[in-house]
């Protein structure tokens, strides 16, 4: 049975797990509100990154041979012609001040807790950003931009973030479309710090591309955090009874055989890969996160990741 997007839970039926316990960690767009309203802004906020901003231009470091853990987009074309091998040509990562937020608010993301797991990381992108004395923004999106907000600097642009995150109601549509808000990001920015939060339970196809060069004219990194419920990545072992599944873009129904738990977690273990393919292949890293995750630890890792890996590839 091929899954697409179906990924909505309707009944569960002696299920070998607990997947939708409440995580404390976790905070409600009220208490999000909260903190930054009835709490002074320097107060710290939990979550927040260590750094996300990297390096001071484009000094060469080094080449080496490629791995299987780089991006296509790191290769070094003019090495491999002449070597017959693949090698990555890199250099240290520039630094960037204006962060912007690429906000899935599509219906699927409604499912369990990922609006909630969405909203604290994006919240805390932005406080850290802010807080750091860089200029944050946010593009809201669905099957249309739903929202826009340039990237300024300082705590009342951040409350103004702030209110769109918490204000934010799923939308109902046949198609989620992250094309129209990554032209929005290439139109209105020459450059950015890029996160794109979104469970991509879509069929991601990029009319952009974000493959970094030393003398290119993109000057956008894109990353991707994928957002998914642990359902979303894998069923325990030795999964018993029914669930009904709920397409919320189609509005299409099936019944998942939960015994069938070896099949459906190799089905979902293929289409997180493919969609880490389609956005490697569009120059975008990416990251998955469940609810189950050290969620600062988790992205200060992806983003501190080996100093080879932070590197942009000329060619």
């Amino acid at each position: 049975m091929k899954l697409s997007v179906w990924l909505i839970l309707i009944r569960v039926c002696d299920v070998g797990c607990d997947f939708m316990k409440t995580e404390k960690s976790l905070l409600s767009k009220k208490e999000l509100l909260d903190i930054f309203v009835n709490h002074r802004v320097d107060s710290p906020f939990p979550g927040d990154w260590e750094s996300i901003y990297k390096g001071t231009g484009y000094e060469f470091w080094s080449l080496r041979e490629l791995e299987h853990t780089d991006p296509f987009r790191n290769i070094d074309w003019k090495a491999k012609a002449k070597t017959g091998k693949y090698y990555v040509r890199e250099y240290l990562a520039e630094s960037y001040f204006n962060l912007m937020i690429l906000y899935d608010i599509s219906k699927s993301v409604s499912f369990g807790r990922k609006e909630l797991l969405q909203a604290n990381i994006a919240v805390s992108l932005a406080y850290t950003a802010v807080a750091s004395n860089n200029g944050c923004g946010l593009i809201a999106f669905a099957d249309e931009v739903t929202a826009y907000i340039p990237p300024r600097m300082g705590w009342d642009h951040f409350m103004q973030i702030l209110n769109v995150i918490a204000q934010a109601e799923p939308v109902a549509c046949e198609r989620t479309s992250i094309n129209r808000a990554l032209s929005k990001l290439v139109t209105e920015l020459p450059e950015s710090l890029t996160f794109i939060l979104s469970d991509f339970m879509y069929p991601f196809e990029s009319d952009y591309s974000f493959q970094r060069t030393l003398h290119g004219a993109n000057k956008h990194e894109v990353n991707a955090l994928q957002i998914l419920e642990e359902f979303e990545v894998a069923l325990p072992p030795d999964s018993t009874g029914l669930i009904t599944l709920y397409d919320y873009e189609s509005g299409e129904q099936i019944l998942l055989d939960l015994s069938k738990w070896k099949a459906y977690n190799e089905e979902m273990k293929l289409k997180v890969e493919d969609t880490k393919y389609r956005l490697n292949k569009a120059g975008i890293d990416s990251l998955v996160i469940t609810p189950a995750d050290n969620v600062p630890l988790k992205i200060n890792a992806f983003m501190n990741r080996p100093l080879q890996q932070l590197r942009i590839s000329a060619r």
